[in-house]
């Protein structure tokens, strides 16, 4: 059974676009659905060009399913935030290379009760797994996530872009990981000011410690229990009956298949 728009709020819903762009106008959704072909025509041709890199440009589509699916693969309640590229700092992962610089996570969610951060890597070519990521993902699970939000709060006191950083302190301030001074914002905006050092050295790490869990979603199921595979994701998408999710579900089961490895229109 297929799922229907209006049963998602708007706030929380991938398939939200025909409300927002006017669901009561037949003409205007014929062109949204257009373009919402159009768009994934686009992604199916150019991943097959030689240094087009299809993960970028379709991250945010799968953001939007993102938190569902898994919901429904591993049975847990997941807090809304997801958070894209979390920094690792690097030293934590290879102490005899001290450094305040990171290496990411494709996105990091979170179980409602803080007891899991889920490490979800995404690769739309199988071939892009480097035993070097599995190895250091790996040690990050041995590190914990609590020590990753001390890190980051070492980079962010490091970093000269204060304020894109301190967006994400504010997420994990939400999610609970940090205690954040009031009143620190008036001297992050509109431009950094005098006494912002003072302010970011007084940000706290809570006690949370959640255990990390690593996933992979990727073209195909190599067997492992924390790979999951674009035909697993698609048809958690199929369930629903908006353009959008209907046309990234076919284009999922073609991302299936090795770029350059077809007979699809390049």
């Amino acid at each position: 059974m297929k799922l229907k728009v209006a049963a998602w709020p708007i706030f929380c819903c991938p398939f939200s676009l025909q409300v927002v762009y006017g669901i009561g106008l037949p003409e205007r959704r014929f062109v949204m659905s257009e373009m919402i072909n159009a768009i994934f025509d686009r992604l199916d041709q150019w991943r097959h060009l030689p240094n087009y890199q299809l993960e970028r440009r379709a991250d945010i589509f799968f953001s939007m399913y993102l938190k569902g699916f898994l919901e429904q693969q591993i049975k847990l309640t997941l807090s809304d935030i997801i958070i894209p590229e979390f920094p690792l700092k690097r030293d934590l992962i290879w102490p005899d290379l001290p450094t305040n610089k990171s290496v990411k996570v494709d996105y990091v969610l979170f179980a409602k009760d803080k007891s899991k951060a889920l490490f979800v890597e995404l690769k739309t070519d199988s071939s892009s797994r480097r035993d070097e990521q599995d190895e250091y993902l790996s040690k990050a699970r041995e590190v914990g996530f609590h020590r990753f939000v001390e890190g980051f709060k070492d980079i962010l006191l490091a970093t000269s872009t204060h304020q894109k950083y301190f967006h994400l302190a504010k997420m994990l301030a939400v999610l609970g990981f940090l205690q954040l001074p009031n009143g620190i914002e008036e001297y992050l905006y509109p431009s950094p000011r005098p006494g912002l050092t003072k302010q970011l050295k007084q940000i706290e790490v809570t006690d949370l410690q959640p255990e990390i869990e690593i996933l992979y979603l990727q073209p195909k199921s190599n067997g492992d229990a924390g790979v999951k595979s674009f035909d697993q994701f698609a048809a958690y998408v199929a369930q629903f009956d908006d353009v959008l999710s209907q046309r990234f579900a076919q284009s999922l089961n073609r991302w299936r298949t090795a770029a350059g490895n077809t007979t699809e229109k390049a």
